[in-house]
């Protein structure tokens, strides 16, 4: 338990480290390469202002005559740069600082040209970073271009560089906080291990064939104070020691030749230890995985998080030093080139303090080089300034620390000097974003780690000890039926042997003693000697029992990889082929979305017969594997109707392997556990959802959103696998009467006012923000504000978090006696408010600030409006039923949510989408006084909460 624990904990880490080592390379390698081209920029932008009075004269630039010295200033001003040229429209290049001259310039380099929105522009080959100005004329057409190339060396030299330190640290990190792990896991796990060293003395016992020591269930109280695992362990040692005595007892009955009475009084002991191992019945012991997965968590969390913070601030050392030497060649450039256009222009006569444009100029250079803060000319007192001073008193002083000079001279003697001041901040903000990618990563990777560790949890101890509590439980009733076939050592697999060698013995001597007694044993059929050790009709077989934990990560895995593309799908459609011309784009985005609901509508009624008949992970198999197509078919995509198509696929898998899980849950489950496990299983599915939405931004910015659907398709295709791996085959099949799909059954409750009112008021308007705002408009108006692909997942993550968050806040305020209904009310209230005011405030914190509200809103409301349509179910609806009810409002909810999801698309595509989250907030809120009047109106003594 402990080693495979640690071995969960440190994999974890590494993975933690390793991601974020490589997001810090990239993040380095972008931000370097950037800072090259916007340096080299503005020497091609220097470069560009000799030309433009011959391009305004409408003249070609080859008509320069001394055009090759001209291009040779970049040379000048930088001694690295290797090669720069003035190319005309095609390519052809006019003047170059090389020599034999090119003809001209590759194919990357002439498409970068043609391609730019903007003068500027810029690309990378294999040996070269390079940049490029255009030339153009007073109407504003392009007639030629300067390029000016640098080498990639000190950029491969800085990356490679940055890479060894990233490997260095993320080692030592990682093997110091798996040391400290390993030390926190035998500590936090020292009480379960305690827990199970009790049971060593019963196992001795059986090995030296002495009799079952005394075991007091009642005296074990002080167990059940320290913990539901002691509890457990408790109740596991009192159905052994009654499992011993029924063993004996047993071999007695077949052995001896006992008299009537003892016969009688051996039975009466029976029965008698049967009633008392029914008085202590054990539960199942399902929940000790969340258990002790929920101890190691914690630990788990803070080692993830200490282990980022420190290889963050590592990374932000070592990244400023080595970006260090380019921002001294940008702030060396920029007094140069300044120092040099001021004295140009002393030099024909204009005075210093009159140089028309002059800050202009500074600032428009300030805005190509954002890390230079501030740029001044000086002469002891500031002359022309542009930028924001980091030091207020920075100017007059000559030199000082991180601040650079550049002198200007006029006829040999100094003028006034160039102040440059160097934001120190500068690359902590631009690694802002390297920094909310890690915190995503961290995040997603905790839920993984815990995920990973109930699972391993569950499969080397809880279910071992699962199955030997049910086992000893058995044998204690008298039951020998079943065996379980322990793979570890330890003290529950010794014991699993030994009751697994009794049922075995036990029916050897059954099977022997009626070999030689014939049809009649002790007055008994043989039949009823066999039924009273439980061999009815077979031998003893392999205890199978099936648990919520088998699926949860094969569910969790699959929930993200549905998920990934949900930040940029709008956008991803967006950019495709449309083949309908006709229909307004706005609602052509929404039909991907639209067809997953409905495929989901279709084939819910299907979910759970299938599962009945085929079994959860012969379903999840077949499931899956049109899924994975389907991913592939949206990364190969080309037009919008190819990406609804697939879409819609991925829904039918989706409502076949979602609600089939639940449905194995619902059959799995004791009455006593379901509502537990059908709460765990929200969070987990949830759980999913949140890992993918905040995930697939930050791949969708890193890596491109085709690429997300190829990983979408790999998560499928591994939750697949530990499904069958994990899934007991035929787990789920025939486990209850096979529900049948009626219409009739859908519309049933539409006749009750106050399901109508769950349904109108609630969680249609609650779906539709779902659907509509979350999965459709947001994406869209987060990308109009000018917001990455990554932002837009991050900002969608604070809502599914404010759903998870939702839950026990919503038994917390039902505990305070709010009635549900009045909950329900206010959750959908607040969430239409929260939409309300952005539509009358536009603004990305506004946004923000509604997704997280009307996620909590979705909480509450999601659990509130389960509750009251049950217990309308249990009263006004007694004759339809729960399943039915239910049904209805699952269905309903959905159609609603399609229609409000295309009738938002149209007001989104007529009147934008600020206008189309209004019309949202006021559909929301309509609900919400409908809802009040219908509740309101209830006598109180009559409606059930």
């Amino acid at each position: 338990m402990l080693f495979r624990s640690w071995l969960t904990f440190t994999a974890v880490i590494f993975v933690v480290q390793v991601i974020l080592g490589l997001l810090a390379v990239l993040q380095h390698d972008a931000i370097y390469s950037e800072l090259l081209r916007q340096r080299i920029a503005v020497i091609a932008q220097t470069i560009v202002a000799s030309y433009k009075p011959i391009a305004d004269l409408g003249l070609p630039v080859s008509m320069i005559r001394n055009g090759d010295a001209v291009v040779s200033r970049a040379k000048e001003m930088d001694a690295e740069i290797s090669a720069a040229h003035t190319l005309n429209p095609s390519g052809i290049i006019v003047h170059s600082t090389l020599d034999p001259r090119p003809q001209k310039v590759p194919d990357e380099v002439l498409t970068a040209m043609q391609l730019a929105e903007t003068e500027t522009w810029g690309t990378e080959t294999e040996s070269d970073v390079i940049s490029g100005h255009n030339i153009e004329r007073a109407d504003g057409d392009t007639v030629a271009a300067v390029a000016v190339s640098y080498p990639k060396d000190r950029l491969s030299q800085a990356s490679a560089a940055i890479f060894r330190n990233m490997a260095v640290a993320g080692i030592l990190i990682w093997v110091t906080v798996s040391a400290i792990a390993y030390l926190v896991l035998r500590l936090l796990l020292a009480g379960p291990r305690r827990a199970i060293d009790r049971l060593k003395p019963l196992q001795d016992a059986d090995q030296r064939k002495t009799g079952p020591p005394a075991v007091s269930y009642e005296g074990d109280n002080k167990d059940v104070e320290e913990g539901v695992f002691e509890a457990e362990v408790s109740r596991l040692k009192h159905n052994l020691s009654e499992a011993s005595r029924q063993y004996q007892s047993a071999l007695r009955f077949l052995t001896e030749d006992a008299k009537a009475e003892e016969k009688d009084a051996h039975d009466a002991a029976d029965q008698g230890a049967a009633q008392d191992r029914q008085v202590h019945s054990p539960k199942r012991t399902g929940s000790l995985a969340g258990v002790l997965a929920l101890r190691i968590a914690p630990a788990a969390g803070i080692a993830i998080v200490f282990s980022a913070i420190v290889l963050g601030l590592l990374v932000l050392r070592d990244v400023n030093r080595s970006i260090e030497p380019e921002l001294a060649a940008r702030a060396n450039l920029v007094g140069v080139v300044v120092s040099e256009n001021v004295r140009r222009a002393v030099d024909a006569g204009a005075p210093l303090g009159n140089l028309v444009g002059a800050e202009n100029y500074f600032g428009d250079m300030l805005t190509r080089l954002p890390e230079v803060a501030y740029v001044a000319v000086a002469t002891g007192r500031i002359v022309l300034e542009a930028g924001q001073r980091i030091d207020p008193y920075l100017a007059p002083p000559r030199q000082r620390k991180d601040v650079r000079s550049h002198p200007i001279l006029h006829q040999g003697e100094e003028i006034a000097y160039v102040v440059i001041d160097i934001d120190p901040a500068f690359i902590a903000k631009r690694f802002r974003d390297v920094f909310l990618d890690m915190s995503v990563v961290a995040l997603v990777t905790a839920l993984i780690a815990f995920e990973i560790m109930v699972l391993l949890t569950s499969r080397s101890l809880t279910a071992p000890l699962d199955r030997l509590q049910r086992l000893a439980a058995m044998q204690a009733a008298g039951d020998f039926s079943r065996t379980a076939k322990p793979t570890a050592s330890g003290v529950i697999a010794g014991l699993s042997r030994q009751l697994s060698e009794r049922a075995h013995t036990v029916h050897a001597s059954v099977e022997n003693v009626l070999a030689n007694a014939g049809s009649v044993f002790k007055g008994m059929p043989a039949q009823s000697v066999r039924a009273r050790f439980g061999f009815d009709h077979f031998p003893p077989a392999p205890l199978r029992i099936s648990y919520f934990n088998d699926i949860r990560l094969a569910l969790f895995l699959f929930a993200t990889a549905d998920e990934l593309p949900l930040a940029f799908l709008p956008l991803y459609t967006r950019a495709s082929e449309n083949l309908w011309p006709w229909l307004n784009q706005s609602v052509l985005l929404s039909l991907p979305l639209a067809g997953y609901l409905l495929a989901i509508i279709v084939a819910s009624p299907f979910a759970r017969g299938l599962g009945q008949r085929f079994g959860l992970r012969t379903l999840f198999l077949a499931a899956g594997v049109p899924m994975i197509g389907a991913h592939l078919g949206l990364y190969f995509a080309q037009t919008a109707q190819e990406i609804i198509f697939w879409r819609s696929v991925t829904g039918v898998g989706y409502a076949l392997i979602t609600l089939a899980c639940q449905d194995y849950v619902i059959d799995t489950a004791t009455r006593e556990t379901r509502d537990r496990l059908l709460g765990t299983f929200t969070l987990v599915l949830f759980g999913g959802v949140l890992a993918g939405v905040s995930l697939g931004g930050v791949l969708a910015d890193r890596l491109g959103q085709q690429n997300v659907f190829l990983l979408s398709a790999v998560l499928i295709g591994v939750s697949a696998v530990l499904s069958f791996w994990l899934i007991a085959p035929g787990a789920g099949s025939n486990a209850g009467s096979e529900d049948r799909f009626s219409l009739r059954a859908i519309f049933a409750p539409l006749q009750n006012r106050r399901f109508l009112a769950v349904l109108m008021g609630v969680a249609v308007p609650m779906g539709v923000i779902m659907q509509a705002f979350v999965s459709y408009l947001v994406a869209l108006t987060l990308d109009s504000l000018g917001a990455s692909t990554a932002d837009i997942g991050r900002a969608l993550t604070l809502y599914f978090i404010g759903v998870i968050a939702a839950g026990p806040l919503g038994g917390s305020l039902a505990q305070t006696g709010l009635p549900v209904r009045y909950l329900a009310v206010l959750a959908a209230l607040m969430a239409g408010l929260a939409l309300a005011l952005f539509a009358f405030r536009p603004d990305v914190t506004v946004l923000v600030i509604a997704l997280a509200v009307s996620g909590l809103g979705f909480g509450l409301a999601r659990g509130a409006q389960v509750s009251l349509v049950m217990a309308e179910a249990e009263t006004g609806l007694k004759d339809v039923g729960i399943v039915a009810v239910l049904g209805s409002l699952r269905t309903l909810e959905r159609v609603g949510s399609v229609v409000g999801l295309v009738v938002m698309a149209g007001i989104a595509g007529a009147f934008g989408y600020t206008a189309a989250i209004g019309a949202i907030a006021a559909w929301v809120l309509a609900g919400t006084v409908l809802a009040a009047i219908v509740f309101l109106r209830e006598d109180p003594e009559k409606t059930r909460d």
